[in-house]
Formats: C-alpha cells, sequence, structure tokens
C-alpha cells in the first residue's frame, strides 16, 4: 500500500498535522502488514512442495537409485524421480516443503528422506510418494526424554560413588553428572527454541532399522521403519556435539558416520556401539565411499584419502583441485567425486594419476548416481546433469514428463 502525502496549502501547522497522520499511517500499515503475514505464513512442515515443471533444474543435494528407478531431493521439498537414466523426470508428492538433504532406500522400494526443521520423510512406492515420519518438534522432544534419562543415571552413579568413598569414583561421577545437568538444560533450550536442527543423512540396513545423522551431533535410530524414532546420540563418543554430515556402510555390519572437525567414527556391530578412528584431516569431512577392497574419504578444500585395510590407516590422494568435494560413487573401475565450483574428480581403478574435470558454469555439485547405462547424474545448484563414463559433461535435453505415468 503506497500513500502521496501532501501538504494542504495555506496551513499553518500542516507539517505538524501531517506528520502525525504519518505515524498514524505508518503504525496501520505495519498492523496490516503483521496481519496479512500471520494469516499468509504456514510452516514449511505442513506445506506440501509445489508443483513445478522446473523443480529438476532447482537446488538438489542428493541422489540414489531405488532399483531402476532414480530419485533425487533438494530444496522447497522437491523430489523428483526418473525411470529413464536421467533423460526425464516426474515431481513425487511431498507433505512437506522444507529443504531435503539426503534419500536412502532399502530395496526398491522403502525410501527415507532427511532435511532440514528435522524433517524425516518414508516412501513406500519407490518415491512416487512421501509422508511425514517424524520433524524437529518430535526429534526436541526426544532428545530431551533422553537427556533426562541419562542425568537419571549420573545421579544415581554419583550416589552410589559418595557410598563407595573413593575419592576418584567421586570426582569422575561428579563432572558425569555436570556434564547429564548441562545436556538436559541444552535439550529444552533447543526445545523451546523450535524445530531448528537439520538432518544430513539417512542410512537403512532393511526396511526396519536405519539410522539419522545431523547438526549438533543428531543420531536418530529406528527400528521399525521409521514410525518411531530414538535418539541415540550418547552411543557417540562425540562430547562436543560435532556435525555428523554423513553416515554409510563400510562392510556387511560395518558403518561409518563422518563429520566437522575430522570427525571419523565406526561401528562394527550395525550401530550399537560407536568407536573413533584416527582421522587423517582435522577439517570437516563430507563423505566416505567404499568399494569393498578400498575406502576413499574426502572432505573440504579438495582433500581425499585412501585406505586398503578398513580405515586402519590413510594415505593423501592429490586431486589437483582445491574445491570441497562433497558426494562420491564408485563404478565403471573408477571413483568419481562431486564437489564446489564444477570440480569433478575421477580415479581410475589403480588410483594412479586422477583427473580433475571442471564442468562448465562452474555449479556446485553435491552427489552422483551411476545409472544403467553406464554413465553418472550428479546433482546440485544447477539440478540435474549427466557425465559421461569419462566424467565429461554430455549435452542432452533433460526435462520434466507430462500426463500420468
Amino acid at each position: 500500500m503506497f500513500f502521496n502525502l501532501v501538504k494542504p496549502k495555506g496551513c499553518a501547522n500542516g507539517d505538524a498535522r501531517l506528520n502525525g497522520l504519518s505515524r498514524v499511517i505508518a503504525l496501520l500499515t505495519m498492523v496490516l502488514a503483521a496481519d496479512l503475514t500471520q494469516a499468509e505464513w504456514k510452516d514449511p512442515l505442513d506445506s506440501p512442495a509445489l508443483q513445478t515443471m522446473r523443480a529438476h533444474e532447482s537446488l538438489l543435494l542428493d541422489v540414489t537409485r531405488a532399483g531402476n528407478r532414480i530419485v533425487s531431493v533438494g530444496s522447497y521439498g522437491h523430489i523428483v524421480f526418473s525411470d529413464d537414466n536421467g533423460l526425464s523426470w516426474r515431481q513425487s508428492d511431498v507433505p512437506v516443503s522444507v529443504t531435503l538433504t539426503a534419500v536412502h532406500f532399502s530395496g526398491d522400494r522403502y525410501g527415507w528422506a532427511v532435511g532440514h526443521d528435522g524433517v524425516i520423510l518414508h516412501s513406500s512406492d519407490a518415491g512416487r510418494s512421501w509422508e511425514k515420519q517424524f520433524d524437529g518438534f518430535a526429534a526436541n522432544d526426544a532428545i530431551v526424554r533422553a537427556a533426562k534419562a541419562n542425568l537419571a543415571k549420573a545421579e544415581d552413579a554419583l550416589v552410589a560413588a559418595s557410598d563407595s568413598g573413593n575419592d576418584l569414583r567421586i570426582e569422575n561421577a561428579e563432572m558425569a553428572e555436570e556434564a547429564a545437568s548441562f545436556a538436559v538444560q541444552d535439550a529444552e533450550y533447543d526445545q523451546n527454541t523450535g524445530s531448528t536442527k537439520p538432518f544430513l543423512d539417512v542410512w537403512f540396513y532393511d526396511a526396519n532399522r536405519g539410522f539419522a545423522v545431523g547438526a549438533y551431533g543428531m543420531f536418530f535410530q529406528t527400528l521399525d521403519g521409521g514410525k518411531n524414532w530414538e535418539d541415540v546420540s550418547s552411543r557417540l563418543p562425540n562430547p562436543d556435539r560435532l556435525h555428523l554430515n554423513a553416515i554409510t556402510n563400510v562392510g556387511p555390519t560395518s558403518l561409518a558416520i563422518v563429520g566437522e572437525m575430522g570427525l571419523l567414527l565406526r561401528s562394527d556391530d550395525l550401530g550399537q556401539t560407536w568407536v573413533t578412528q584416527d582421522s587423517p584431516y582435522d577439517g570437516s569431512l563430507f563423505g566416505m565411499v567404499d568399494s569393498g577392497d578400498l575406502q576413499l574419504l574426502f572432505g573440504l578444500r579438495g582433500h581425499v584419502f585412501r585406505s586398503k585395510d578398513d580405515g586402519i590407516t590413510w594415505v593423501e590422494l592429490t586431486t589437483g583441485s582445491e574445491q570441497t568435494l562433497l558426494g562420491g560413487v564408485v563404478g565403471n573401475g573408477e571413483a568419481l567425486l562431486v564437489g564446489n565450483a564444477g570440480s569433478v574428480v575421477v580415479f581410475n581403478e589403480k588410483l594412479m594419476a586422477p583427473r580433475s574435470i571442471i564442468l562448465g558454469g562452474r555449479k556446485a555439485s553435491s552427489s552422483v548416481v551411476e545409472t544403467n547405462d553406464g554413465h553418472f547424474i550428479i546433482v546440485g545448484e544447477a539440478g540435474v546433469k549427466i557425465l559421461d563414463a569419462s566424467g565429461e559433461l554430455m549435452d542432452l535435453n533433460i526435462s520434466m514428463a507430462t500426463g500420468e505415468e
């Protein structure tokens, strides 16, 4: 709304009257704007993603396979899928419009996507439609419950230590009780703040057992396909609540978590217990790819490390690039990593001299997956792009499909 205020001619006190009127109009305008904003705003956790013919060109943050189908997730709750190796895409029905950061499928049908505001979505039809299972409000409540349970255990341990008369045991118990008390305070503060913390990755062993990891050390487990999620962050040796950027399997029953400040955690019992592994880098790590015979660890400023002994020792590999690497895949006898500024790094199966490629437009890519025809689909700032087997960008007409499936 726009008002054009003109001083009345011949009015001696016109300035004063106009100043008063201006203040009233300004106040009314602010009140009206606030009312309109309040009436129009709707929580993205309760707002379905809008359908658009350009969803495949929007910011997409992760891509994976659901059998022969390719599924990608990203901004505004966009989830798109392709059944023809990425040439055409359809948009899924999604009940939220928050940014989605990661997606994982167990088998061909059952998938989970996670993202901002602590959201967890589930699909039982290979990504065609999704339902909300969990969000940041429920996550905060679960974290408070877990923190209070840990505090109760710490208080009991302190009583037992005091009864023992052992000074060292008492001192350790006091420190543990104090830390548990602070954890409750932090959890209650987050609970009052709202659903602000994002999940950053998700991984499932089968249709029932899975984990979601995220900012500030969030670590949740489900044993029933996501119907119930439990805060199990106390299992991790992560007292500083460092961000957990990715979780992946590195063997039949072995898992790895990577995070900020070089955090590298490993479990050999499907996530029940965890240990800290010696990290080759003190900067943020964003992912790990595993081909069975070797593992590649990657992160900030183009750092890539190789292990041939299950992560006991790591050797840094020269990438020829200082661009942060965010996603990777092993296929065609090669490891292909993608990252900022259009950076693509390709290693051959012997991990000899890598090839560093800069894609046109220099847009960041965050994830990559291999297609059935031996190509690679990458997603990121520019949406969907397709690379050939050598890592070069293919000149293809990628579109959104119309009509019924």
